[in-house]
């Protein structure tokens, strides 16, 4: 009976008092922490209340409760050190309902302790005041929410607008005036990715050499993850992002945007022949076919040697499968080529492009030929050969006044429509997609005994995936048919 006496009794009743403020609320709304404080301490006094502790969140939001003033002020109250918890104002305890409901009824009421907030002149001592905290937690959050969904609409303008909004500044760029601008020393270390990547050199590489010669950034090491996310941010061709869209930026590009293309391009047939890669143990398989039947050769384990090992070879997958069911008919013939035999026969191949210039030019011509040859190209190639003739003398006709201008216009724009479509239809068809140009081609010939001396199979094959489409054996013919134009 004596603790409920006291309890009632107000000029006994102990408080804790509770101040929160962040930087820019101070700024804006001008109550500091001891404003705050101040204010509290006088009107305990006036409500003739014992402060018994003041908790201080300097500079900590009311988004989430992990502050360590609001830890101790629930501490505090779960030890029975306090009556009541005063206030400035609602949101000075929190912005959001759900956390403002469960620290009034779940820490605060469940403890025997009531909540007042000096501002809102309400008491949880009184119905009307349980009642109006849901209000007006309601109201906090509304704020909170209003205020969040302004700051992104503001980032998403300053997007549209080419402003970059990411957290992190990037490396190659300083942030100036609210523009990233290009560092000079940094610009030249990603263009030195950018360039070592197209010649050939696996991203791995790039970063131990880069780490090796002390070319650091920011005074960190490169690492793989660092240099791949580099090679694939547009940001370095003049782009912003913002929530997965890409807009025009501002600022000025590092990297030119056919450079940056290529790259593309070769990241992601690198991709595939890592995928392949970690399916097979030989540089070879996947690049193989068959002359005669059309499937592809395989990797096959073979008989054993005098010294326990067995002979591994390429062969047809047709034939493999012949020989294990043990069916004759229809069995392919091609030969079979033993995997360290065959694989120096390519691998001289590439070395013999980057020591014999002439011979990169003259398997760039046959290459270039053996496409134009096919029938499908040289048939678009004699349409347009009309097309351009009948266009011709259309032409002529004016030149002598036997058609006006408008009626020559008429008759030569769908001729011309036509024409430009099968020219498009047959560069794609004399240009295999993912073919790289020939200075890259001898850039990648240039670093390929390199990589065999290593002898990384991932990185053989990467090299590899870039230079060369496919090859064919027939018997002991081979013909490489080169990615290059």
């Amino acid at each position: 009976m004596l603790f409920c006496y006291a309890r009632r009794n107000e000029d006994r009743m102990r408080v804790i008092i509770y101040v929160r403020v962040s930087t820019a609320e101070q700024a804006q709304e001008g109550y500091s922490i001891g404003e705050q404080t101040e204010r509290l301490t006088a009107f305990a006094a006036a409500m003739s209340w014992t402060v018994v502790r003041v908790c201080t969140d300097p500079g900590y939001s009311g988004a989430k409760l992990e502050r360590p003033g609001l830890k101790e002020l629930i501490r505090s109250v779960e030890a029975g050190q306090t009556d009541k918890v005063l206030v400035y104002k609602l949101d000075r305890l929190s912005r959001s309902q759900k956390d403002t409901l469960y620290l009034i009824e779940d820490v605060f009421l469940k403890n025997g302790v009531d909540f007042v907030s000096m501002s809102e002149n309400f008491d949880t001592a009184s119905a009307f005041g349980r009642a109006t905290i849901g209000i007006l937690a309601v109201f906090a959050q509304l704020e909170r929410e209003t205020i969040k969904e302004r700051m992104l609409l503001g980032k998403v303008g300053r997007a549209k607008d080419g402003y970059y909004t990411g957290k992190q500044i990037l490396v190659g760029y300083d942030y100036v005036n609210k523009l990233l601008v290009p560092n000079a020393y940094e610009t030249m270390l990603i263009r030195t990715i950018f360039d070592d990547f197209l010649s050939g050199r696996p991203i791995s590489t790039i970063a131990a050499e880069l780490n090796k010669k002390g070319l650091y950034h920011r005074g960190r090491p490169w690492y793989s993850q660092t240099v791949r996310r580099i090679l694939s941010n547009r940001t370095y061709i003049g782009e912003v992002l913002y929530q997965g869209v890409w807009y025009a930026g501002r600022h000025e590009p590092i990297i030119e945007r056919d450079v940056f293309d290529r790259a593309q391009r070769l990241l992601q047939l690198r991709a595939e022949s890592y995928t392949s890669s970690n399916n097979h143990v030989s540089p070879l398989t996947g690049f193989l076919w068959c002359g005669r039947c059309g499937a592809k050769y395989g990797r096959q384990r073979w008989m054993k040697r005098n010294d326990g090992t067995r002979k591994v070879c390429y062969m047809c997958y047709t034939k493999s499968k012949k020989c294990k069911t043990m069916i004759t008919a229809d069995h392919c013939d091609n030969k079979n080529w033993e995997t360290d035999e065959l694989e120096a026969v390519i691998f001289n191949e590439i070395r013999k492009l980057g020591t014999d210039p002439e011979y990169l030019t003259s398997e760039k011509k046959r290459a270039q030929e053996e496409r134009e040859a096919t029938d499908s190209a040289q048939l678009i190639r004699s349409e347009v050969t009309g097309l351009s003739s009948q266009i011709s003398r259309l032409m002529d006709l004016y030149s002598l006044g036997s058609l006006s201008l408008s009626e020559v216009d008429a008759k030569i724009r769908p001729l011309a429509e036509r024409r430009d479509k099968l020219e498009a239809e047959l560069k794609a068809m004399t240009t295999p997609e993912g073919a790289i140009p020939t200075d890259e081609a001898a850039q990648l010939v240039q670093s390929f005994g390199d990589v065999i001396d290593r002898g990384d199979l991932t990185e053989i094959r990467l090299v590899l995936t870039s230079l060369i489409r496919k090859i064919v054996l027939d018997g002991d013919n081979i013909e490489i048919y080169w990615n290059f134009t």
